[in-house]
């Protein structure tokens, strides 16, 4: 399991479904995030035939999501291609937890794949996370419970 301590302020990108402590791992997460994906498909966010494959990879401290279902060729500007990415990406973030300090590692990194039908991938994002600062004390982050 991996969890967050802080022991000096810092700046954080601090998702709003992340949380320190039981229950906040990255198999929780990944699992969270899955139910993310899943309600942004039944909205029309991620198209019907686009599927997504989450592998968690704790040592290196990768969530990984593998899509399938797009291609170049089938949307040759790309317009699908970026939603879809960001939108996973932005999804992830809300997982995650990233201090600013330049010395803390984030709760995990996100690899999103786009594959093609032989299983190459053609475009990927790698990241930490994007979203709103927060300032992060001792005190907010304890987890003695």
């Amino acid at each position: 399991m991996t969890y967050m301590r802080f022991t000096v302020d810092c700046l954080v990108l601090w998702g709003a479904r992340a949380g320190i402590g039981p229950g906040y791992t990255m198999e929780a997460a990944a699992v969270r995030l899955a139910e993310d994906i899943a309600e942004l498909r039944d909205d029309g966010g991620i198209p019907a035939h686009v599927h997504t494959v989450i592998t968690v990879l704790p040592q290196q401290r990768v969530l990984e999501i593998r899509v399938e279902g797009m291609s170049v060729e089938t949307d040759p500007d790309r317009t699908t291609i970026r939603e879809v990415t960001h939108a996973l990406f932005e999804l992830a973030s809300y997982h995650n937890i990233v201090a600013l300090d330049a010395t803390t590692p984030p709760l995990f990194t996100q690899r999103i794949l786009l594959v093609d039908s032989h299983g190459r991938p053609f475009s990927a994002m790698i990241g930490s996370g994007v979203g709103d600062v927060d300032s992060v004390t001792p005190q907010q982050n304890r987890r003695d419970a």
